[in-house]
């Protein structure tokens, strides 16, 4: 089922492609549900059968096969089957590490983020940072004051957010409210946007000297090379010269591990003990993206220590849906998340048009 929401576009080093595709509610809804008619944003959250407080819920459901992937379901990749919010809030309780994967646009995926990191706050087992994709290393004197100043209403005019070609703070303002009311540092995590086109052109000798430290980047492996290579062209729709998809890569791998660098100093502190991530989906995935760095920072991680949950688009019930190992195959190895909340998705144009156009 889609939303109609009005388009806007989004700038993205992955590409417009990639920020639409990459980027599960909580209760089955039934047939008539899914095949009804496309609602605007703010009726789908009304009406969202997640949209509630109660996370007491652990049932599991383990004959997926009369189950296509729809809005209203939550899937654990791992032990194949669906589960209520309240149970994937027991499964991943005492996990270090969140992240919590998005497509950038939709603004339900940022209600259930702001609803998992709730109830996971309240469950009481960590303190966790709430790192941002969206906010960059060089805001975080400004966000640490405006945090404290401001209402969370107020906070995204003053962090210039839609400036930044982020969507409407609005949208986002679930997530920010959610931390303040469990009393949760707020981390900016991404490398600061100055620096990106020094590295596209020079690589990571373009870093400041304390970032390259603390990054400690190696190369790419010969693996993840290939995937972010083939996603950067995919998502820039085979526009991009060749020779130019390794800095592209580069600049993604590094990403990651800022991200990847905020959490670990977050969850390290005196004052938190885990972190969230807040970002697209492209950048959560295990064994490619920040989790990988995490492994590098946190040597003595285990699995259980880091939970990658994935909001993910349902496809319209009227076309061919997919099927639930279809939908993981998107985000590069099959076990490259853990949990898959399926969500309603929204309008869009063809995200290749403008970018054609353009050339």
């Amino acid at each position: 089922m889609r939303l109609t929401t009005p388009a806007y576009k989004l700038i993205s080093l992955c590409g417009p492609v990639a920020a639409r595709r990459l980027g599960v509610v909580t209760a089955i809804v039934t047939t008539a549900t899914l095949l009804s008619p496309p609602v605007k944003a703010d009726e789908a959250l009304a009406n969202d059968p997640a949209n509630t407080n109660d996370v007491s819920a652990n049932i599991v459901i383990t004959d997926v096969s009369p189950l296509p992937p729809a809005p209203g379901l939550i899937f654990d990749v791992r032990a194949g089957e669906y589960i209520m919010l309240g149970e994937l809030v027991r499964r991943i309780g005492d996990a270090k590490y969140v992240l919590i994967g998005e497509k950038h646009d939709n603004p339900i995926h940022h209600h259930h983020q702001a609803e998992l990191i709730d109830a996971l706050s309240k469950s009481g087992n960590r303190n966790r940072a709430v790192v941002w994709e969206m906010f960059t290393r060089d805001q975080q004197a400004s966000l640490d004051q405006n945090w404290q100043d401001l209402t969370v209403a107020d906070l995204g005019l003053a962090m210039t957010w839609e400036d930044r070609g982020w969507p409407s703070w609005q949208d986002y303002a679930p997530i920010a409210q959610a931390a303040r009311n469990n009393d949760l540092a707020m981390v900016a995590g991404n490398l600061p946007d100055d620096i990106l086109r020094p590295m596209i052109a020079n690589g990571v000798s373009a870093l400041p000297d304390d970032l390259a430290k603390d990054l400690s980047l190696p190369d790419i492996p010969t693996d993840i090379q290939v995937l972010l290579d083939q996603e950067i062209a995919e998502g820039h729709c085979d526009t991009l010269p060749k020779s130019m998809l390794p800095a592209f890569s580069t600049v993604q791998f590094a990403r990651d591990a800022s991200l990847a660098r905020a959490m670990y100093d977050a969850a390290n502190s005196d004052t938190t003990d885990g972190a969230y991530l807040i970002a697209g989906a492209m950048h959560v995935r295990r064994g490619i993206a920040a989790p990988w760095h995490l492994r590098r920072f946190d040597t003595n991680l285990t699995d259980q220590d880091v939970a990658v949950v994935s909001l993910i688009e349902a496809d319209d019930p009227s076309d061919d849906p997919s099927n639930i190992e279809d939908y993981a195959l998107r985000f590069g190895p099959s076990d490259a998340i853990d949990f898959m909340w399926f969500t309603n998705d929204i309008v869009r144009g063809n995200p290749c048009d403008d970018l054609k156009m353009g050339q």
